[in-house]
Parts: C-alpha cells; structure tokens; sequence
C-alpha cells in the first residue's frame, strides 16, 4: 500500500497547504540539539531506514538533523571519471534531447525550458539540439553539489516559488513543478566557451539552495547576481537541505551519452557524457 504522502489525493490537495509554514516548522525541528537522545534516535532510524552507508562519511557523529543530511564524504568517497560528470547522487528521472525549447517531466509533461531556467529566448535558442538531465536526490542520499567539469558560474538567477514534492509520484500528479518551485538557475561556461546550466530546484520541507561562498541574500533576490567565480571539476558547488532536484541543460557534444541513463541511480563523479 502506497504511503499517505504520496497518494493522487494527497498529492493534488497539496498546492493549498501552507508551505512557508511547514518549512520553517521543520527547520526548527532539523536544527534542534536537545534531547540529544531523542536526535540520536532519529538519525540511527534515518541511516537504517535508507541503507545509508555511514562509512563513506567524514565524520560519524552529529550534532543535528541537518548536520546529518548535510554531511559530507570523505575524500576519495566519489572518485571523478572522465568528461562530464555528475554534480550529484540521486536517481536520474528524466533525460533527452532539448526540441522546441522545450524539456519533459515525467510521463511526457511538456516543460518550457526559458521558465525553468528564467532565460531570453536567445539563451533557449543556443540549446536547441542540446540535451537535458533531471536528477532527484533523495532524503536519504548526499545532498551536495559538484561541478560537472572545469568551468565558471557566471550568473546565478533566483526564481521565487512554491516547494512542492518533487518524488516519482509527485512528479505524475502535479504539473509543472519545475516551473513552479524555487530555484536558482547557473549560468556556466566552460573552458571551451560552452554555455550550459545548471537549475537547483527547492522541494517540499526545508527545500533550501545554498551556494558555497555565498550568502542567500547575496543572490535570492529578482535581479540575476553576476558570480563570475571558476570552479574546478568536482569542486564543492552548493547544497540543499533535504531531497531536491538537479535539472542540466548543455549542448548535445557535452551530454552525449546521457540517453542511457533514464530511471538509473548515477554517483556524484559519475560520466555523464
């Protein structure tokens, strides 16, 4: 039996709760340290409910919630392959070609790809012909980011939203949800000149972007903020606050290989293309 949360009723009736309110309700419980019992109970459930492999970690105790979720690995955890990599963990959910500027969320729902990424129509045109990667991070998985290849973030465009759940599931029921929650769109550029993107989606819950370096106020506002900061491949981008998703948008020589990936689980380092 399907879990309440993910029901078609559920789901729908989702877009009328008060989604500021959870969020801040569960940061406030991700963040306490007291009982400390009582977090340590919590995490020992967590690590045993996904499988999640503490032995990978830089460190083995936490102080909170969100210490957990925001661990990090230790070094050599995530070894990079060649060419185009992977920014994250998470289970790849949709992937293809960039046609009539559009992209596709589950079960063939047309996306228009200048509201994902809040880009002119010259910045859609230059991807036509290129190809897209979605990848969700789970609750249970890593939840920070890497750069998929030598290159700088150039701008960095905030687009305000909603936090919908962003699972299979929600993903089949609710339209648009890559339109329509909070993200932050990076512009990148290779050191070959190409321009590809990389748009972080907030999800339901605590749903937070966070960039490395950066204060939110610095770039969590309408006007694009201008980065211009170069980062070396899998260097340490940005993370979220709990399960998220990762949509990638880059002209087709970058992602050549990515059609074999749909509904598989891919590593941060991984080869994309």
């Amino acid at each position: 039996m399907k879990k309440l949360h993910r029901t078609r009723p559920f789901l729908r009736a989702y877009g009328l709760l008060p989604h500021r309110l959870l969020g801040a309700a569960t940061r406030t419980l991700m963040r306490a340290s007291r009982p400390r019992w009582a977090v340590r109970a919590a995490i020992r459930w967590w690590i045993r409910r996904g499988g999640i492999d503490v032995s990978q970690c830089a460190e083995q105790s936490w102080p909170t919630l969100e210490a957990f979720f925001l661990r990090r690995l230790r070094a050599g955890a995530r070894p990079l392959g060649a060419g185009f990599v992977s920014p994250a963990d998470g289970l790849v959910v949709g992937t293809g070609p960039i046609e009539q500027g559009t992209i596709l969320q589950v079960k063939g729902s047309p996306l228009r790809l200048g509201r994902v990424l809040a880009a002119r129509p010259e910045e859609v045109a230059a991807l036509a012909g290129g190809r897209y990667v979605t990848i969700f991070l789970t609750p249970d998985g890593y939840h920070r980011l890497h750069m998929p290849c030598d290159a700088e973030v150039a701008e960095v465009r905030w687009i305000g939203g909603r936090s919908f759940p962003q699972n299979v599931d929600a993903l089949r029921v609710i339209p648009r949800i890559y339109e329509r929650n909070e993200r932050a769109a990076l512009r990148c550029v290779a050191g070959s000149g190409a321009v590809f993107w990389l748009v972080l989606v907030g999800a339901s819950l605590i749903g937070g972007i966070e960039l490395a370096g950066l204060q939110r106020a610095a770039w969590a506002r309408p006007r694009g903020f201008a980065w211009g900061r170069r980062f070396k491949k899998g260097d340490e981008l940005g993370w979220f606050r709990f399960g998220s998703t990762v949509v990638i948008a880059a002209p087709k020589d970058m992602l050549e290989g990515t059609c074999d990936f749909a509904g598989a689980a891919v590593r941060v380092g991984q080869r994309l293309g």
